[in-house]
Protein backbone atom coordinates (compact mmCIF):
# COMPACT_ATOMS: atom_id res chain seq x y z
CA UNK A 1 0.00 0.00 0.00
CA UNK A 2 2.69 2.65 1.21
CA UNK A 3 4.20 1.89 -2.33
CA UNK A 4 1.36 2.95 -4.39
CA UNK A 5 0.39 5.62 -1.89
CA UNK A 6 4.08 7.56 -2.90
CA UNK A 7 4.24 6.21 -6.44
CA UNK A 8 1.10 7.30 -7.70
CA UNK A 9 1.68 10.75 -5.80
CA UNK A 10 5.17 11.44 -6.01
CA UNK A 11 6.51 11.25 -9.82
CA UNK A 12 10.66 11.32 -9.74
CA UNK A 13 12.14 12.79 -13.02
CA UNK A 14 13.98 10.56 -14.88
CA UNK A 15 17.23 11.44 -13.05
CA UNK A 16 19.91 9.81 -10.26
CA UNK A 17 18.16 9.75 -6.98
CA UNK A 18 14.41 8.62 -8.39
CA UNK A 19 14.04 5.77 -6.62
CA UNK A 20 14.64 7.52 -3.12
CA UNK A 21 11.20 9.34 -3.53
CA UNK A 22 9.26 6.36 -4.36
CA UNK A 23 11.20 2.79 -3.07
CA UNK A 24 12.57 4.48 0.39
CA UNK A 25 9.75 6.72 1.24
CA UNK A 26 7.63 3.53 0.84
CA UNK A 27 9.77 1.52 2.91
CA UNK A 28 9.87 4.35 5.34
CA UNK A 29 5.93 4.30 5.49
CA UNK A 30 5.92 0.50 5.92
CA UNK A 31 8.46 0.40 8.73
CA UNK A 32 6.56 3.05 10.53
CA UNK A 33 3.53 0.65 10.34
CA UNK A 34 5.65 -1.81 11.86
CA UNK A 35 6.66 0.13 14.49
CA UNK A 36 3.28 1.34 15.88
CA UNK A 37 2.15 -2.36 15.23
CA UNK A 38 4.75 -4.81 16.87
CA UNK A 39 6.56 -2.11 18.94
CA UNK A 40 9.92 -0.05 18.91
CA UNK A 41 11.43 -2.78 20.72
CA UNK A 42 11.20 -5.48 17.83
CA UNK A 43 12.46 -3.16 15.12
CA UNK A 44 16.26 -4.31 15.45
CA UNK A 45 15.47 -7.66 13.76
CA UNK A 46 14.33 -6.09 10.93
CA UNK A 47 16.69 -3.45 11.07
CA UNK A 48 19.52 -6.11 11.28
CA UNK A 49 18.05 -7.84 8.15
CA UNK A 50 17.87 -4.68 5.86
CA UNK A 51 21.59 -3.73 7.15
CA UNK A 52 23.00 -7.11 6.54
CA UNK A 53 21.35 -6.73 2.69
CA UNK A 54 22.97 -3.37 2.44
CA UNK A 55 26.64 -4.42 3.51
CA UNK A 56 25.95 -7.85 1.46
CA UNK A 57 24.89 -5.89 -1.61
CA UNK A 58 27.42 -3.44 -1.43
CA UNK A 59 30.48 -6.38 -1.31
CA UNK A 60 28.66 -7.37 -4.27
CA UNK A 61 28.66 -4.36 -6.82
CA UNK A 62 30.12 -4.42 -10.15
CA UNK A 63 30.05 -0.96 -11.23
CA UNK A 64 29.92 1.53 -8.27
CA UNK A 65 27.86 2.16 -5.32
CA UNK A 66 25.99 5.59 -5.20
CA UNK A 67 24.90 7.59 -2.38
CA UNK A 68 21.09 7.20 -1.67
CA UNK A 69 20.33 10.73 -3.12
CA UNK A 70 21.89 9.52 -6.11
CA UNK A 71 20.76 5.71 -6.40
CA UNK A 72 20.64 4.59 -10.05
CA UNK A 73 18.30 1.72 -8.78
CA UNK A 74 20.34 -0.32 -6.99
CA UNK A 75 17.33 -1.91 -4.63
CA UNK A 76 20.54 -2.65 -1.75
CA UNK A 77 20.60 1.24 -1.78
CA UNK A 78 16.67 2.41 -1.98
CA UNK A 79 15.77 -0.69 0.09
CA UNK A 80 18.19 -1.57 2.88
CA UNK A 81 20.31 1.23 3.35
CA UNK A 82 17.31 3.60 2.67
CA UNK A 83 15.42 1.75 5.91
CA UNK A 84 18.35 2.03 7.85
CA UNK A 85 18.89 5.71 7.30
CA UNK A 86 15.19 6.83 7.05
CA UNK A 87 14.49 4.80 10.64
CA UNK A 88 17.88 6.49 11.81
CA UNK A 89 16.92 9.84 10.71
CA UNK A 90 13.46 9.53 12.52
CA UNK A 91 15.28 8.49 15.57
CA UNK A 92 17.23 11.70 15.48
CA UNK A 93 14.88 13.76 14.56
CA UNK A 94 11.46 12.54 15.92
CA UNK A 95 8.86 10.83 13.89
CA UNK A 96 6.43 14.00 13.81
CA UNK A 97 9.43 15.95 12.52
CA UNK A 98 10.27 13.84 9.28
CA UNK A 99 6.48 13.86 8.98
CA UNK A 100 5.89 17.31 8.76
CA UNK A 101 9.25 17.49 5.92
CA UNK A 102 7.41 14.68 3.53
CA UNK A 103 3.67 16.49 3.76
CA UNK A 104 5.67 19.95 3.30
CA UNK A 105 7.17 17.88 0.33
CA UNK A 106 4.43 15.84 -0.94
CA UNK A 107 2.25 18.95 -0.60
CA UNK A 108 4.11 20.73 -3.11
CA UNK A 109 5.24 17.95 -5.59
CA UNK A 110 1.94 15.85 -6.03
CA UNK A 111 0.48 15.05 -9.44
CA UNK A 112 2.71 17.66 -10.60
CA UNK A 113 3.59 18.09 -14.69
CA UNK A 114 7.00 17.78 -15.90
CA UNK A 115 9.47 19.36 -14.86
CA UNK A 116 9.13 16.16 -12.07
CA UNK A 117 10.54 16.44 -8.77
CA UNK A 118 13.84 15.16 -7.81
CA UNK A 119 15.94 14.49 -4.77
CA UNK A 120 17.54 17.04 -3.89
CA UNK A 121 13.89 18.67 -3.14
CA UNK A 122 13.35 15.99 -0.74
CA UNK A 123 16.42 16.70 0.77
CA UNK A 124 15.70 20.55 1.47
CA UNK A 125 12.90 19.73 2.85
CA UNK A 126 14.63 17.32 5.48
CA UNK A 127 17.31 20.18 5.92
CA UNK A 128 14.76 22.70 6.60
CA UNK A 129 13.30 20.71 9.90
CA UNK A 130 16.93 19.42 11.01
CA UNK A 131 18.55 21.36 14.00
CA UNK A 132 21.93 22.26 13.55
CA UNK A 133 23.84 20.48 15.93
CA UNK A 134 22.24 17.28 13.60
CA UNK A 135 22.77 19.16 10.23
CA UNK A 136 25.62 16.77 9.67
CA UNK A 137 23.10 13.62 8.98
CA UNK A 138 21.48 15.12 5.55
CA UNK A 139 25.07 14.52 3.93
CA UNK A 140 26.17 12.03 5.81
CA UNK A 141 22.87 9.53 5.27
CA UNK A 142 21.89 11.08 1.85
CA UNK A 143 25.25 12.37 0.23
CA UNK A 144 27.79 10.52 0.63
CA UNK A 145 28.61 7.26 1.53
CA UNK A 146 29.29 7.00 5.46
CA UNK A 147 30.43 3.70 7.24
CA UNK A 148 30.80 3.60 11.42
CA UNK A 149 33.51 1.23 12.86
CA UNK A 150 31.81 1.46 16.55
CA UNK A 151 33.02 -0.85 18.65
CA UNK A 152 33.08 -1.72 22.11
CA UNK A 153 36.24 -2.76 24.02
CA UNK A 154 35.14 -3.15 28.38
CA UNK A 155 32.54 -3.37 29.83
CA UNK A 156 32.40 -4.06 33.98
CA UNK A 157 29.63 -3.11 36.43
CA UNK A 158 29.58 -2.97 40.74
CA UNK A 159 26.69 -3.20 42.91
CA UNK A 160 25.59 -0.08 44.83
CA UNK A 161 22.94 1.04 47.53
CA UNK A 162 18.97 1.08 46.64
CA UNK A 163 19.68 -2.57 44.63
CA UNK A 164 21.28 -0.49 41.55
CA UNK A 165 24.11 -1.25 39.39
CA UNK A 166 26.67 1.14 38.20
CA UNK A 167 28.12 0.34 34.77
CA UNK A 168 31.24 1.89 33.34
CA UNK A 169 31.86 1.35 29.66
CA UNK A 170 35.01 1.91 26.69
CA UNK A 171 34.59 1.98 23.09
CA UNK A 172 36.21 3.35 20.40
CA UNK A 173 34.62 5.47 17.60
CA UNK A 174 35.55 5.80 13.89
CA UNK A 175 34.09 7.31 11.00
CA UNK A 176 34.68 6.61 7.46
CA UNK A 177 33.58 8.06 3.89
CA UNK A 178 33.40 5.47 0.89
CA UNK A 179 33.79 6.34 -2.73
CA UNK A 180 31.74 4.36 -5.38
CA UNK A 181 34.61 1.87 -5.88
CA UNK A 182 35.30 1.18 -2.12
CA UNK A 183 38.51 3.62 -1.52
CA UNK A 184 37.62 5.05 2.06
CA UNK A 185 39.05 8.34 3.77
CA UNK A 186 38.33 9.02 7.42
CA UNK A 187 35.97 11.58 8.76
CA UNK A 188 36.39 14.01 11.53
CA UNK A 189 33.71 12.96 14.42
CA UNK A 190 31.38 15.11 16.04
CA UNK A 191 28.83 12.69 15.70
CA UNK A 192 25.55 11.68 18.61
CA UNK A 193 25.78 8.63 19.03
CA UNK A 194 23.69 5.93 21.07
CA UNK A 195 25.64 4.51 24.47
CA UNK A 196 23.80 1.82 26.16
CA UNK A 197 23.37 -0.92 28.68
CA UNK A 198 21.33 -4.02 27.90
CA UNK A 199 19.66 -6.53 29.86
CA UNK A 200 19.66 -10.49 29.18
CA UNK A 201 16.81 -10.38 26.36
CA UNK A 202 18.45 -6.99 24.98
CA UNK A 203 15.94 -4.67 25.99
CA UNK A 204 18.06 -1.43 26.92
CA UNK A 205 18.26 -0.74 30.59
CA UNK A 206 20.27 2.67 29.51
CA UNK A 207 20.18 4.21 25.99
CA UNK A 208 21.79 8.09 25.89
CA UNK A 209 23.10 9.64 22.99
CA UNK A 210 26.14 11.23 23.20
CA UNK A 211 28.16 13.27 21.05
CA UNK A 212 31.39 11.44 20.34
CA UNK A 213 34.31 13.68 18.75
CA UNK A 214 37.29 11.37 19.60
CA UNK A 215 37.64 7.56 19.05
CA UNK A 216 37.88 6.88 22.36
CA UNK A 217 34.77 6.59 24.05
CA UNK A 218 34.11 5.85 27.62
CA UNK A 219 30.69 6.35 30.17
CA UNK A 220 29.23 5.22 33.28
CA UNK A 221 25.72 4.62 33.91
CA UNK A 222 23.45 3.69 36.72
CA UNK A 223 21.18 1.04 35.73
CA UNK A 224 18.38 -0.95 37.83
CA UNK A 225 18.52 -4.23 36.88
CA UNK A 226 21.77 -6.93 36.27
CA UNK A 227 23.07 -5.87 33.01
CA UNK A 228 24.00 -8.11 30.22
CA UNK A 229 25.43 -6.27 27.50
CA UNK A 230 27.06 -2.94 26.85
CA UNK A 231 28.55 -0.78 24.28
CA UNK A 232 28.51 1.94 21.77
CA UNK A 233 25.43 2.06 19.01
CA UNK A 234 23.95 -1.40 20.71
CA UNK A 235 20.80 -1.27 18.71
CA UNK A 236 22.48 -0.72 15.45
CA UNK A 237 21.17 2.17 13.99
CA UNK A 238 24.06 3.49 12.10
CA UNK A 239 25.43 1.48 9.50
CA UNK A 240 28.37 -0.75 10.80
CA UNK A 241 30.44 -2.77 8.43
CA UNK A 242 30.79 -5.09 12.09
CA UNK A 243 27.56 -4.57 14.15
CA UNK A 244 28.19 -7.67 16.65
CA UNK A 245 31.36 -5.84 18.20
CA UNK A 246 29.28 -2.61 19.19
CA UNK A 247 28.44 -4.57 22.53
CA UNK A 248 30.41 -6.68 25.24
CA UNK A 249 29.36 -8.78 27.96
CA UNK A 250 29.11 -6.39 30.95
CA UNK A 251 31.50 -8.50 33.42
CA UNK A 252 31.16 -7.68 37.50
CA UNK A 253 34.10 -5.94 38.52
Amino acid sequence: MAHQWWAHQVIGGNVQGATLLSETLSQYSALMVMKKRYGEAKMGRFLRYEMDGYLRGRAFERKQEMPLMRVEGQTYVHYNKGSVVMYALQDFLGEDTVNRALASYLKKVAFQQPPFTNSPELLAELRAVTPEHLSYLIPDFFERITLYENRALKATYTEVAGGKFEVKVTAKAHKVEANGTGTESDLKLADWVDVGVLDAEGKPLYLEKLQVTKEDVEFTALVDARPAKAGIDPLNKLIDRKPDDNTVTVEKL
